[in-house]
């Protein structure tokens, strides 16, 4: 049997000889399915495999002889040294494969992006621009296949860098989809709303501000005919049936702007309707003459607008006409009482009409003018009703000054006049004696208050003035006595007995 040559070596190998270590985008992305059929392959090799092993192992030696050594030539087959076509050099091939590792690098990213893509949907909201990502980085599969490696990676680049483009692009997406939804809703928008927030959901599938808005546009249709009910309640002047309205659109979506206008422009429109009723009904009441009333109602517009001017100055208005007409209700009762000569009726009036307006020159003079008159009113009737008060000596000067001061007061045919008269005479009689005849027992010990002590005596006459008089008799063991008589002023000479006839 002849040795195995020598020299024999192991094939070499080129890049080009090895296919399966080079793939590009569109093998990778096969390569899962190609794999999974491969394995199934591989295992029903590995079957039929195992079944010839076991066959020659134990049933082909009972089928053949055992040969003679000695008669077995040896087989020399000659093996030719393959020469391989196109041979790279060590150095080339390492180029090569750096390249490759390179462009697979690039290609990595571009295939992770394309997944990041897809799962927030670019096709619904970039389809274009995404097929032409995908068309570059299709170009660099062809470089790759060509073992361009170096240009495959420049291309693969070129979609790397469109794609993230896109990437960026997805949040300005979202953000303009949030932005055009929420700006539907407010146009009453339903259906562009509820498609912007969909975009915008596909992007960030739990974006809290998108969530919202979906479900906002989605009640919008809602919210819509809930407004439109209440502009035609509004238009109609029905302004409590709009705000109801308007307040049932707010609780469905508590966050429309156009609800919470249209409620506080309401609002605003009922209290301006208001107020401006309240503001007529009160200058009504005005020309009626009726400022309490009008006050009433201004102050309910007030109330209403608690900073209107026209409701302080309407209020003044009122407040004033109240004023000068219970002023000049007390000042003509005090010039009626002045008239008649009723001088604390007049008094009390004028009081009345400077409480109310404490700078009425009128109420002032009066009040003082009346206040004279009371007093000198005061003292004539005193003095008239009682003139037997003319005996004490300050009482008598003092109606003399009055009297002469009162003079230049007096008209002929008023109460002050008919006073004067009738302390005049009174006055003419006060020192004029009248005689009083005294009579006793001649026992009684007789004194006069203020006059003298008359002493015993059974009969005695006395001059005295007008006046109230009182006499007292004293005798030893009896009962003192007391007699009060008057000396009238209408002349009648009084006669007076004291005598003490009581013992003790």
């Amino acid at each position: 049997m002849a040795d195995k040559p020598s020299n024999q070596s192991e094939p070499e190998f080129t890049p080009q000889e090895t296919p399966a270590q080079v793939f590009g985008m569109g093998d990778v992305q096969a390569h899962k399915v190609k794999q999974q059929q491969q394995t199934k392959i591989l295992w029903g090799i590995f079957s039929l495999l195992l079944v010839l092993v076991l066959s020659v192992v134990f049933i082909l030696p009972s089928f053949i002889a055992t040969p003679d050594p000695t008669t077995v030539a040896p087989v020399i087959i000659p093996v030719e040294r393959a020469t391989p076509q196109n041979a790279f050099s060590p150095f080339e091939e390492a180029q090569l494969l750096r390249e490759r590792e390179q462009a697979q690098e690039v290609l990595a990213l571009i295939l992770e992006l394309q997944e990041l893509l897809e799962g927030i949907s670019v096709d619904s909201w970039a389809g274009e621009a995404y097929l032409e990502a995908l068309a570059i980085a299709a170009e660099g599969d062809l470089a790759y296949r060509e073992q361009n490696f170096l240009g495959s990676q420049e291309i693969y680049q070129r979609g790397l860098l469109a794609l993230q483009a896109l990437e960026t692009m997805s949040l300005e997406v979202l953000t303009s989809s949030i932005e055009n939804g929420y700006a539907a809703i407010e146009s009453a928008m339903p259906a562009e709303a509820e498609a912007a927030f969909t975009t915008a959901l596909l992007i960030e599938t739990d974006s809290e501000t998108a969530l919202v808005g979906l479900e906002r546009a989605q009640l919008l249709p809602e919210v819509i005919a809930l407004l439109e009910q209440g502009n035609t309640r509004h238009e109609n002047s029905e302004l409590e049936a709009a705000l109801e309205f308007y307040i049932q659109a707010a609780v469905v979506d508590p966050a429309h702007v156009g609800a919470t206008n249209a409620i506080s422009q309401t609002t605003i429109d009922i209290v301006d309707r208001d107020f401006l009723n309240a503001m007529s009904l009160g200058f009504n009441s005005i020309q009626n003459n009726n400022p309490e009333a009008a006050l009433g109602s201004f102050n309910q517009a007030l109330s209403l607008k608690p900073e209107s001017s026209d409701a302080l100055a309407a209020i003044t208005q009122a407040e004033t006409m109240i004023t000068s007409r219970d002023l000049n209700i007390q000042l003509s009762a005090a010039q009626e009482h002045d008239a008649a000569e009723r001088w604390q009726e007049a008094l009390q009036a004028y009081n009345n009409a400077l409480a109310i307006d404490a700078n009425v020159v009128a109420a002032i003079d009066g009040r003082e003018r009346a206040q004279t008159r009371s007093s000198l009113d005061i003292f004539l009737n005193n003095i008239v009703n009682a003139p037997l008060r003319l005996i004490e000596e300050e009482v008598y000067q003092q109606s003399i000054t009055v009297y002469n001061e009162a003079l230049s007061l007096a008209q002929q045919d008023t109460r002050l006049y008919d006073q004067l008269i009738a302390l005049r005479g009174y006055l003419d009689k006060a020192r004029v004696p009248i005689q009083v005849t005294l009579n006793s027992d001649g026992y009684t010990n007789v004194t006069i208050y203020r006059i003298s002590e008359l002493g015993r005596f059974d009969s005695q006459t006395l001059n005295l003035n007008p006046g109230t008089y009182t006499a007292v008799g004293v005798r030893s063991g009896y009962r003192d006595v007391r007699a009060e008589f008057i000396v009238p002023f209408s002349g009648e000479e009084p006669v007076v007995t004291v005598i003490c006839n009581e013992p003790v």
